[in-house]
């Protein structure tokens, strides 16, 4: 067997030193899964002199991964078996649909090695079923860009790899969970390779570096704006950045300065003093509580050092806090549901990308609360240049990737994989290494409004001593452009939770975020996927479950007392209703016809069984506002406040124009209606 594992490493090193000679490529890198590459050979070939035994801890004997910490799953965690991927998790985020969208680049050598850079492999992962289907990029490759999601839960795409030369591309794209689809974004004044996105709190996005030193904005009409009055020279790296809790761009490395920037206009930057004396390339950092970041590791040779930061007296205040155990670079720090953080990969060497005898195997756990750090149980791969770390909606965490490099190459460093990682929390504590029983979240809104209250249904409400958000990851080069934890007020009344959302964009800016509820023993709840928005008023169909017909006004009329009716959906606006939020009543609204501008009511504000409901003109009575009762899957009951009765196609009927009335809520399929919400 050393023979067979020797052979193979001396395999993969001649062919990397052909495809040196030939091509000449730089430590970093790219590479493809179709054609061939300048030495004319595929990328089955090249995948092949890949040593499937690169980073194995098993393969190791270096003194980190043998000293292996010991203890049971509820001390320690566990790691799942090794699981193939399509591609190398080199970027990865999670969808509002709880699949996992993560991509490379043209193929498995390093980008230099290719001529062309016209498509981009990726796929989308469904942790449910472990099934994967392909997505790639038509026309660029997007390695090596920045992204975060948009309000609307697509994900915005900035930059990318243009050739040989690793230039960068101003092309940003877009990724519809919806439809599993890329489409083209605004191109951006200047080529970029390696930049950063943040989202902001008006639902804009912010890009900064990847080469050029004047910064760019995403606005919400779709076209880009450069902050021209704010200039800076920085380093090529990924910038750590953060939106702050007074809105503006906070910068915490990997330089050492810091400062805030005001993106409104042409953007102003205010500095302030080094977080430390530390470059921390390729180190990691995470908002772990609202204003509080903590950046840990990086720099050559890597330190073991972390510092928290906190903004919420305005001006930035570092603190040190406890070493961590091992000293890190090309590692990812994931904040967990019950606000701890778990730092997994990287080497300790001075490697800048890769060296597989320095591989840190083992997971560390930060807690906030003693600034102290765990050791958990080791990983069976190593985890370095171009790996990701992702939390999944279940609790768990995934890690994957690494390789496509120059130095990747040469090693055999080749992760199309990926492995899972249960932290304590998910085990019983008695060292059986049985599951948890796990606190559960009923039907919840499918959005929620800046500091509202709303209601949500728990069985375990007594014993649930935790709510947060977490907004949904974005990993790639250690770090995570898009998460950040979020703790929540609440009170606690019987078999539910009565919950205050985030009070503004600052803390929380628009989009999608991962609802987690933790019980008094630390075990997490599975997430629900909410939305946060600056309202929640909507316009949206009403689709009736039993018939999959729309709510209509008949022949698009406008006046006062006509009734509904259900009808084929045809795509106009007599069946196009807008929701606004009645202020001060949670999960209540308006209905307003769009085209009529008339209001959905009760005829004659009856409390009748069976009556009509019609459209009037709009007046702030009871019988014209709706409280919105989630279902599942996008359905919701739509419930009179003053009669507390359903609307309802009348007589279960599947016809079109049906009559629609009230009539006492049974949880039937002609009372469930789907809305775009």
């Amino acid at each position: 067997m050393k023979v067979n594992s020797l052979s193979i490493i001396i395999k993969s090193l001649i062919l990397g030193m052909i495809l040196v000679a030939a091509i000449a490529p730089s430590t970093h890198g790219h590479g493809d899964g179709v054609e061939g590459d300048l030495a004319n050979m595929g990328m089955k070939k090249l995948e092949a002199g890949a040593n499937p035994k690169a980073g194995l801890r098993s393969n190791r004997t270096h003194i980190r991964t043998r000293a292996l910490v010991q203890g049971s799953p509820d001390r320690i965690g566990q790691w799942s078996g090794i699981i193939n991927t399509p591609v190398v998790p080199i970027f990865a985020t999670l969808l509002p649909n709880k699949k996992v969208l993560m991509w490379d680049s043209v193929g498995d050598a390093p980008t230099e090695s290719f001529p062309d850079h016209n498509f981009t492999r990726a796929a989308v992962w469904n942790p449910n079923n472990n099934t994967f289907v392909r997505v790639d990029v038509s026309g660029f490759n997007i390695f090596c860009a920045g992204f975060a999601h948009l309000a609307d839960g697509r994900l915005f795409v900035a930059g990318g790899n243009k050739d040989a030369d690793l230039n960068g591309i101003r092309q940003t794209h877009i990724f519809d969970f919806k439809t599993n689809s890329w489409s083209r974004g605004p191109d951006m004044a200047y080529e970029r390779w390696y930049p950063s996105v943040a989202a902001l709190a008006n639902g804009e996005h912010f890009v900064m570096g990847g080469g050029p030193n004047t910064h760019e904005v995403r606005q919400t009409n779709n076209l880009m704006r450069s902050l021209t009055n704010a200039v800076l020279a920085h380093s090529k790296e990924y910038p750590f950045i953060q939106t702050s809790i007074d809105g503006r761009v906070f910068y915490a490395g990997p330089q050492s300065f810091m400062g805030l920037l005001n993106t409104s206009g042409t953007g102003v930057w205010q500095f302030f003093g080094n977080r430390d004396n530390i470059r921390r390339s390729y180190g990691s950092y995470v908002m772990f509580d609202v204003g509080k970041f903590l950046v840990a590791g990086g720099d050559r040779p890597p330190t073991t050092s972390a510092v928290t930061i906190d903004l919420n007296s305005g001006a930035p205040s570092v603190s040190a806090t406890s070493n961590a155990i091992y000293p890190r670079r090309q590692h990812n720090m994931t904040v967990l549901p019950d606000g701890t953080v778990l730092t997994t990969g990287g080497l300790s060497s001075s490697a800048a990308l890769v060296d597989l005898n320095a591989g840190v195997y083992a997971a560390e756990l930060w807690n906030p609360a003693t600034g102290t750090w765990q050791e958990l149980a080791s990983a069976e791969v190593t985890r370095q240049y171009h790996s990701v770390a992702l939390l999944l909606p279940d609790g768990r965490v995934m890690t994957g990737g690494g390789g496509i490099c120059g130095t990747c190459q040469q090693v055999g460093y080749l992760r199309k994989d990926m492995e899972i990682f249960s932290p304590p929390y998910l085990f019983k504590p008695d060292g059986s290494g049985e599951l948890a029983t796990r606190p559960t979240i009923g039907i919840v809104p499918g959005a929620i409004a800046y500091n509202n209250s709303w209601t949500l249904q728990t069985p375990d409400a007594a014993s649930i001593a935790k709510v947060s958000l977490i907004r949904l990851g974005a990993p790639t080069h250690s770090q995570d452009m898009d998460q950040r934890y979020i703790p929540l007020n609440f009170t606690r009344s019987n078999a539910q939770l009565q919950i205050v959302a985030p009070a503004n964009a600052n803390i929380a800016p628009p989009g999608y975020y991962m609802l987690f509820i933790v019980n008094s023993s630390g075990v997490p709840s599975v997430a629900k996927t909410i939305k946060v928005q600056s309202s929640t008023s909507f316009v949206s169909t009403a689709i009736a479950k039993h018939s999959n017909k729309c709510l209509d006004v008949p022949d698009g009329q406008i006046a006062n007392g006509v009734s509904l009716q259900q009808l084929s959906c045809n795509g106009t606006k007599a069946q196009s209703f807008k929701f606004s939020s009645v202020s001060g009543v949670p999960n209540t609204y308006k209905i307003i016809n769009t085209n009529s501008n008339k209001c959905v009511d009760v005829n004659g504000s009856s409390s009748n069984d069976g009556e009509a409901i019609v459209q009037q003109s709009c007046k702030n009575i009871l019988s014209q506002q709706f409280r919105l009762e989630p279902v599942d899957n996008g359905y919701y009951q739509l419930i009179a406040r003053h009669s507390d009765k359903c609307i309802d196609v009348d007589g279960i009927s599947q016809s079109n124009e049906a009559t629609i009335i009230q009539w006492p809520c049974h949880g039937g399929n002609n009372q469930q209606w789907k809305l775009n919400y």
